[in-house]
Parts: structure tokens; sequence; C-alpha cells
């Protein structure tokens, strides 16, 4: 179980958004099929359809017992101070699976080109796709991690990441140590922004009587965060 990067590929109709996910996250429901913005959204859709690049992984190490209390969770000689809000949610955890998953930096270059065009309202759809991309290949990860570790008799959690649930981005880097050499090409910037720009990060507990927590935009100070945006508004 603890080993290798665990890698995985994916192609964009593997892991591309539906049109009602698009059209839901731009707050665009309820519209006929004829609609502008459905027609529109369709044509981006298909411009899309051949994008490389969407990968991710894990790799699982051992950590020390979780103390809530503390709010740090502790791996080979780093701590990641998650805050007591993700550590209570790991504290059964007696592995802890840390990822990385991109949708690659062909996003961003689309993105980048339109904005310079002036085709703005295409370049937010494709920015739009690009977070419901990334997602959607992460939630195939998660699920396959899950399969694995129900084998091994174990639960796994809900994955959490930097800059979310109160844990501090700057931690990226210490998070990125322990996952070390890996193919997805991931890198971070001085102030920890990942590059391709389209990508996640964080942790999954693992564990005998691992129990799964809902996420709560209560416990979380992100106002940006994809979920809140999506089942908020």
């Amino acid at each position: 179980m603890i080993g290798s990067f665990q890698y995985f590929r994916f192609s964009f109709r593997e892991v591309a958004p539906t049109m009602n996910e698009v059209l839901k996250y731009v707050q665009s429901t309820g519209l006929d099929k004829e609609h502008p913005a459905v027609v529109f959204t369709e044509n981006v859709l298909k411009k899309l359809d051949n994008l490389q690049g969407i990968c991710g992984g894990y790799v699982i190490k051992k950590n020390e017992p979780v103390l809530p209390t503390e709010g740090v969770i502790k791996i080979d000689d780093f701590t990641l101070h998650v805050g007591k809000q993700i550590s209570k949610c790991l504290e059964e955890a007696s592995y802890i699976a840390l990822f990385l998953c991109t949708a690659g930096p062909d996003f961003s270059n689309i993105t980048r080109k339109l904005n310079h065009e002036g085709s703005w309202m295409e370049s937010y759809l494709v920015d739009a796709i690009g977070s419901l991309t990334v997602e959607k290949a992460m939630n195939i990860i998660w699920h396959n991690l899950a399969e694995s570790m129900d084998k091994e008799g174990l639960k796994i959690s809900n994955r959490y990441s930097p800059g979310y649930c109160n844990w501090d981005v700057s931690d990226q880097k210490i998070l990125f140590s322990l996952i070390g050499d890996n193919p997805t090409r991931v890198t971070l910037s001085e102030t920890c922004l990942m590059l391709p720009v389209k990508s996640v990060s964080g942790i999954i507990g693992i564990g005998e009587n691992l129990r799964r927590y809902k996420y709560g935009c209560e416990m979380c100070n992100n106002q940006t965060c994809i979920y809140r945006k999506i089942i908020h508004e």
C-alpha cells in the first residue's frame, strides 16, 4: 500500500463536465436547448474535445497519531498545519494519501489567447470548464483509492486541500515535499500558486475506523470554493 506515486491519465472525454454541469456552474440553468447560451456552451465543449495533459495521482504514507487539539498531521519529518477542523475529521487516520491532479496547461493557454482576442465569454466558459474538469478527474482518482482501500478493509475520508477549511495555502510547500517527484509536472510558484492553474492538491485520510464527514461550508472560510458556488448559488 505504501509506495510509489499512483499515476492516472485521462482524455478530456473521460472527465469532461456535462452541458448541465457547466450551465449550473455559470448559473444559467433552466434554458431550452435552442437558447444561445446553451448552443454557445455546446460549441465551446466541442472545441476542447482533444485537450491533452489531464492527469493526477497519489502517494500513501504512514502518519503519526492525529491529535485534533494540536491541529497538525505529522508524516515522516514533516508537519502539516491543517488546523483543528481537518485534523478532527482525520482523527482515526492511520495513513494519509497525498494527491495531485491537473487539467493541464491547455486551459490557461486557451483562456489567455481568448482574452487577448477579446473573446471574454468564451474565455470565461473555458475557465469554468477547466475547473470542473480537474474536479471530475480527481473524483475518479478518489473513487479508485476508495475501492483499493476497501479491499484492505480500510475506509477513506473526503479530500482536503490547502486554502480550504482554514488550512493555510503556504503548506503547499510541505505537501509538495512529501509527495516528491511525480509525473504530473505540477509546480509551485513563490506564492504557492500551482502551475498549471487548473490543478488541485491535498490529503485524504485512510483508516480502519475512519468516519467520513460531510463537507460543510460553515467550517470553511474560502468564499470562492467550487462546491460553495455550486451548492449555495
